[in-house]
């Protein structure tokens, strides 16, 4: 019998998990489901990296040193990561292998696939490592845009794109009648509050410590120590501040209560013994129950119907047309690739993955991980299927990720041994309880009706990103 898929059951719930050793439930299927795949996508995170916070400002958050990640500046992928992608890079090879997509000659291949990063160097830095499993024989070209220059896909609104379109105020008053003025979500969130609060300054949950003195904090013993924790949350416009994707809303002290907690996921992935994991302050069912705040701060950001159409139509408008041109068999202005590119990858970061996901409400649960969270190096992937009866066209999608246990011990990845994957429900795209194929014509209309298409970049104009070389963390 063959592994090809690895399908977690849809009615697992998982609220709580713990990342633990030990098989990841799968579900096998046949050899011949009647389909050929004729292109995959892959929408993905990048995958480790080191904090994002300065170490500056981390240094006025805790009383404790920081453990370093080695690398040069934050937010750099790590060398960790860099091999996490490119096992998932060598486990999607045997899967494209196997499904026929890749024909095993990495000269042929290489000019069948198109890889695409986001202007930061963790971003190019993964599409690349994921490169090197998937086609190891070729240097694969990585496009980006120039390091640090915003790119429309992405960020409409700090590339142009959306940016006169986009009304903070409209934001705001959208976003407070889901959430209301912000003033109750650290108590609905009290647990996580209490968890990342007894990390940093070292208390044991349940009890309450006085306000941190400059002598508690060592590193900044001039000042007294920032508690990240105790500032406010308010959903109000950003409009003092230059505007980006994910900016738009002011989250007040949501920012820096997770930027407080920002390195603790990053820790445990990246193989830090556990007395430096939250400096062991935090089992790892704890290290994943606090990242409930980072699904938070993209329900704010990323996830209100107005915010949701303005930021990531463009690039769901670029997923399709890039199906669209495999189906027409001729070259689309504003796609990913050419008609040639069977092989998809595309890597940017976790807010722009959930932004995508939630044009068309969908929704997963993987083992070790909070609902919906974006995993270092999980990808959205969406599979571009032909009838062999037909020959009408279908669409899969999954969201696929490796475990935190994968992540941490470097996992070698196969079809015997996959990453944890789930088949997504497309709400509309399907009437059946056990197939969530969905045919093209109607997952096309599906994005179209999801689409601001006032927000979308005019593909006539779009000047692609050409290959970009040489990125370094500097």
């Amino acid at each position: 019998m063959n592994f090809k898929r690895m399908v977690i059951m849809v009615g697992l719930v998982l609220m709580l998990t713990v990342p633990v050793p030990g098989p990841v439930l799968a579900q096998t299927i046949t050899n011949n489901d009647g389909t050929t795949l004729k292109q995959i996508i892959i929408f993905g995170r990048h995958s480790i990296r080191s904090s994002t916070t300065d170490p500056a400002q981390l240094s006025q958050m805790a009383v404790d040193l920081w453990p370093s990640f080695g690398v040069n500046q934050p937010g750099c992928l790590t060398p960790n990561g860099s091999k996490a992608e490119t096992l998932l890079g060598t486990y999607y090879r045997q899967y494209l292998l196997y499904e026929g997509l890749l024909t095993g000659d990495d000269g042929t291949d290489a000019v069948r696939s198109y890889f695409r990063s986001n202007s930061i160097e963790r971003s190019w830095k993964t599409a690349d490592a994921f490169g090197t499993g998937l086609i190891p024989e070729v240097t694969v070209p990585v496009h980006s845009y120039p390091i640090g220059q915003p790119d429309p896909v992405f960020d409409p609104i700090a590339a142009n794109v959306a940016k006169a379109k986009v009304d903070p105020n409209l934001a705001a008053a959208q976003v407070q009648e889901i959430f209301n003025s912000g003033e109750a979500l650290a108590s609905a969130y009290s647990g996580e509050y209490s968890l990342i609060r007894s990390a940093i300054f070292d208390y044991t949950l349940g009890t309450q410590p006085p306000p941190p003195t400059p002598s508690d904090c060592p590193q900044t013993s001039q000042s007294p120590c920032v508690d990240a924790t105790a500032q406010a949350i308010t959903l109000t416009a950003n409009t003092t501040l230059p505007l980006y994707t994910g900016g738009v809303i002011n989250i007040g002290g949501l920012h820096s209560t997770i930027g407080a907690a920002d390195p603790f996921v990053m820790q445990y992935a990246d193989d830090f013994p556990l007395d430096q994991v939250a400096w062991g302050r935090l089992t790892p069912d704890q290290v994943s129950q606090q990242s409930r705040l980072i699904n938070l701060e993209f329900s704010i950001e990323m996830l209100s119907p107005y915010l949701n159409q303005v930021q990531s139509s463009n690039a769901a408008s670029h997923v399709l047309r890039s199906m669209q041109q495999v189906v027409n068999g001729v070259n689309v202005h504003g796609a990913f690739g050419d008609d040639r590119s069977r092989t998809v990858v595309v890597i940017s970061s976790d807010a722009y993955v959930a932004g995508l996901a939630g044009l068309l409400h969908m929704h997963w649960q993987l083992p070790g991980y909070q609902p919906d969270f974006c995993a270092p190096g999980g990808a959205l992937v969406f599979e571009l299927r032909q009838s062999k009866k037909s020959k009408e066209y279908l669409v899969r999608v999954f969201y696929t990720a490796q475990t935190f246990d994968q992540l941490r011990n470097l996992t070698p990845l196969s079809l015997n041994e996959p990453p944890a994957t789930m088949q997504l429900l497309v709400p509309g795209g399907s009437n059946s309880a056990t197939n969530f194929d969905v045919d093209f014509g109607v997952f096309k209309k599906l994005l179209v009706n999801a689409i601001g298409q006032k927000y979308v970049q005019d593909p006539r104009q779009e000047v692609p990103p050409g290959v970009l070389t040489g990125v370094s963390c500097q």
